[in-house]
């Protein structure tokens, strides 16, 4: 991972990488921390944009992005914890067929729907519906 962020962010990417190495040597963050890590770094870029000044149609042009490099900067860590928190969060989860999932039928047809918790009951007629059929 170290080596993909030096790759995609130069010396930045580089430091984000060890940072987030050294982070994880004493114990590895939980997947939800690092997606809603990313979240909050995503949700603060257009405060970060906004509280520059955005241009007027004059002085709109490229240099306007590559003036300030922070935007770029969280962007880029907010993706690679996204990246990490969700391989961690698929990691994690069982495989299917495992004893916490259930198993598909053995006739090898799939369910349309997904079974019930046990003890749920099942739902009868909502209000105004008539569970009484009409005589014909």
């Amino acid at each position: 991972m170290v080596a993909l962020l030096w790759l995609l962010g130069g010396r930045v990417g580089l430091l984000l990488g060890l940072v987030i190495a050294v982070l994880e040597l004493p114990r590895p963050l939980a997947p939800r921390r690092l997606i809603a890590t990313a979240l909050l770094l995503l949700l603060a870029l257009p405060v970060v944009v906004l509280a520059r000044g955005l241009p007027t149609r004059a002085t709109l042009s490229p240099d306007f992005a590559a003036g300030s490099l922070l935007p770029h900067l969280l962007a880029g860590t907010a993706l690679a914890l996204l990246v990490l928190g969700v391989l961690r969060d698929v990691r994690a989860s069982p495989p299917p067929g495992s004893p916490g999932e259930p198993s598909p039928p053995a006739d090898g047809r799939r369910a349309i729907v997904a079974p019930r918790a046990a003890g749920e009951l099942e739902r009868g007629p909502g209000p105004g519906e008539d569970d009484h059929p009409e005589p014909r």
